[in-house]
Formats: structure tokens, sequence, C-alpha cells
């Protein structure tokens, strides 16, 4: 694994509600079996605690694992949709994405940057529109 910084921006809408986080953090990222392996920790705006996040990029394909006061495992693949699972205090919901923007571009060698949008309904309801980009640069 090399050592890496990654910024994040994520910008939701839920219910005609715009809203957006940005942060930076420190990362891991390794290339491992063709797959392209990323991992953080998330700071949680609501509180104290951390969200550990895994990113694996495999051809056309992203898994994206949290695990923290939320867990969240969901696969996403351009124009398709896929099933995953959400757990939080209250119990395990099925979820379902349909991400309609996946790339992810080598910059340079030591810099990449992915882009996600995709549609999250949870338990067969619409919870927002999700934008993600997440830029990567390898500590030389």
């Amino acid at each position: 694994m090399q050592n890496s910084k990654i910024s994040l921006s994520i910008r939701i809408t839920q219910d005609g509600e715009k809203s957006e986080t940005t942060y930076l953090a420190d990362a891991n990222f390794a290339l491992k079996n063709e797959k392209i392996i990323l991992t953080f920790d998330e700071q949680n705006v609501e509180d104290d605690g951390v969200t550990k996040c895994r990113f694996e990029i495999s051809g056309d394909a992203l898994l994206m694992k949290r695990d923290g006061p939320v867990v969240v495992e969901q696969t996403h693949i351009k124009d398709e949709k896929t099933q995953g699972s959400i757990r939080t205090p209250f119990g395990r919901m099925n979820t379902e994405v349909e991400t309609t923007h996946f790339t992810f571009t080598e910059r340079s060698s030591s810099e990449y940057q992915l882009h996600l949008a995709y549609d999250l309904y949870v338990s067969t309801e619409r919870a927002g529109i999700y934008n993600l980009d997440l830029n990567i640069k390898i500590n030389e």
C-alpha cells in the first residue's frame, strides 16, 4: 500500500434540498490482483466518530464499503441497477442504486480521479441523488 492524500466532495439532493460535504484525508492506495483498493477514515460530521471507508475498483465496477455508525456495502456499475445493504442502529435495510456516471481516471503516475453519480433507494424509497468526486494524490 502507498500512502496518499485524498480530497472528497459529496453533493446530495434529498427532497429538493441540496447539501455538500468536502474534506481532506490521509489514505492508503494499492493495486492488488488487477484491482485498485483505496482505504481511508472519514470523520463523522454528526459526532466525533470515524467511518472506515474502502473503495475497490475493478474494471467498470466500484465496490464501496463504509463501516461506522452506519454500515454500507454497495456495488456501482454505470447504467445498471445494483443491490446492496445498509445497516443502522435501527436495523438492516436493502438498498438499490442506479449508477448514472462512473469514471476512474489516471491523471498521472501519482494522481487519480474518481467521479460517481447515482440515485439511491432504501427499502424501495428514493433516498437521494448522490454525486461524489474523489481526487487521489500518492505521496512520493
